[in-house]
């Protein structure tokens, strides 16, 4: 196959008909108010067919453009949050894309110890790897949360990260396209949010060689055998973080021995 049929067929993967209605299959079995234009999933599924063969067409052409945005705060875990609400529309079109990267994502960025986020995002999947390096003698660790992981990074950082594994021009103009319609290129609630910050950590995944580690979403957690062991793991993954500028949540990182069940409670 040829580099530019590879291309092409990326590119396919994401705005072809067929990809758009399985995004939007996978859009409608989550619950989801409105964007700013007022759509519905029942609206839109009132004429689904038209509307995604002429998604697609618009796609096709570099003729469709983001439609407007809404925004919603909410109290969680102590904290006020905002999340951006796109059109549902565009969000069929980011699901679209994130499908058409993320299996060469999994292939060649993410390590098989990183679980939430992607297909592997089960909690219990991570607790039962958690439970085998416990049971394994390691007992000490080192668990941190990354402080604010999806934010502080520009929109050439979020580009650049996925240039990193995907090199079709025509489907990273399109992922620049929908980034930079939004007010943060890692906005929660965007579609590709989950998949831009599981990259802004993979430089940081890539460091971690020859460790015992999981990752659930944005928390880390190193297994050693002593506690002089963990707290030096704690030091080397925080200078990790500082030199791709992030740094630990401070209130939600410790070194401690837990039982498996006890981690990654909030993921």
């Amino acid at each position: 196959m040829t580099s530019r049929t590879a291309a092409h067929s990326l590119l396919q993967q994401a705005i072809g008909e067929r990809a758009l209605k399985r995004a939007a299959r996978q859009c409608m079995g989550r619950t989801g108010s409105p964007g700013a234009d007022g759509m519905t999933w029942r609206a839109f599924r009132q004429d689904m067919p038209a509307r995604i063969t002429g998604l697609s067409a618009a796609l096709s052409a570099g003729a469709w453009r983001p439609g407007p945005l809404r925004t919603e705060e909410f109290d969680a875990w102590g904290k006020r949050h905002t999340v951006t609400i796109p059109t549902v529309t565009d969000r069929i079109v980011h699901r679209a894309l994130r499908n058409a990267i993320e299996p060469i994502l999994e292939r060649d960025a993410y390590p098989p110890w990183m679980f939430g986020w992607h297909w592997r995002a089960g909690r219990p999947l991570a607790v039962a790897a958690a439970a085998r390096h416990l049971n394994a003698g390691l007992t000490w660790v080192a668990d941190i949360d990354v402080a604010a992981a999806s934010r502080g990074v520009t929109l050439e950082n979020a580009i650049n990260s996925v240039a990193r594994f995907i090199h079709d021009g025509s489907v990273l103009a399109l992922l620049r396209r929908i980034l930079a319609a939004l007010p943060d290129p890692l906005a929660p609630g965007s579609g590709l949010s989950p998949m831009l910050t599981n990259l802004r950590m993979t430089p940081v995944d890539q460091q971690l060689t020859g460790r015992t580690v999981v990752r659930m979403t944005d928390n880390y957690t190193l297994f050693t055998a002593t506690k002089p062991e963990a707290e030096a793991a704690y030091r080397h993954l925080t200078c990790l973080f500082a030199a791709h500028g992030m740094q630990p949540a401070a209130a939600k990182s410790k070194i401690w021995r837990p039982n498996p069940e006890d981690l990654y409670a909030a993921g």
